[in-house]
């Protein structure tokens, strides 16, 4: 997706050289957050990028729902600890997504609950990452589900989210899988490698670069935990994915 495409986004001066300014598109940026201190300081780090710019603002889960409805941002960073219970932010992640359709939803939060987690991400949120995390990968992160990505750090000791969703549902289903762990661009790129396409025609049927295929091919062997690229199909048949 183009920054010029990002819905309801403000816009910003970019110089070109010798051509004229072109107008592009920052994406609206809506943070919740019960702690202040944080709050600020996403606010700060979103105006210092050029192709970001601040939506608003939330600390509780009320306030949130309003500000999203009313700020309609392309982009939600949300907290799921609200004190110390994580059930209203579980709640208000399921309340955003029903709602804000097409928004995505990106959870930085100091909860280091595993199940809260897992509950979070079976939700479908299109990322999750630990307040622990630097301002370069948060700012690197928004972007990328603004691409349409998924970015998780499930912070489990090293174990990759394909084993961490093993792991937590057992009951639920290849489907899950899915949903949770590959992006529809992701999806798009696994369906074209099933049926033979090289990366320079996945390019040309996706109208995406080769560098780019590679990049999805490169996170489909990181998710399905697998080394070789001619392994990636047949571990997504054997989990359900494809």
């Amino acid at each position: 997706m183009t920054l010029e495409a990002v819905r309801g986004a403000t816009d910003v001066q970019v110089r070109g050289g010798d051509s004229a300014d072109v107008v592009r598109r920052a994406a609206r940026v809506l943070v919740i957050d019960s702690e202040p201190v944080v709050r600020h300081g996403l606010r700060a780090l979103l105006t210092a990028e050029p192709d970001l710019a601040p939506a608003g603002e939330a600390s509780s889960p009320r306030d949130a729902l309003m500000a999203a409805e009313r700020a309609r941002p392309d982009v939600i960073i949300v907290d799921i600890e609200f004190g110390r219970d994580e059930r209203p932010g579980l709640d208000l992640v399921r309340a955003l997504l029903e709602r804000c359709r097409g928004t995505k939803i990106l959870v930085l939060t100091g909860c280091r609950d595993r199940d809260a987690m897992m509950r979070t991400v079976r939700l479908g949120v299109h990322g999750y990452l630990r307040k622990g995390a630097d301002t370069a990968e948060i700012v690197r992160s928004v972007r990328a589900v603004l691409r349409g990505e998924g970015v998780f750090d499930p912070g489990t000791g090293g174990a990759g989210p394909l084993q961490v969703l093993r792991e937590n549902t057992q009951d639920t289903g290849p489907d899950l899988c899915k949903t949770s762990l590959l992006t529809d661009r992701e999806n798009q790129v696994l369906r074209l490698l099933a049926v033979g396409m090289s990366n320079r025609e996945i390019g040309t049927r996706l109208r995406i670069s080769e560098a780019t295929v590679k990049f999805h091919v490169r996170n489909l062997r990181d998710k399905l935990e697998v080394r070789r690229r001619t392994e990636i199909v047949y571990t997504a048949a054997r989990q359900g994915i494809v």
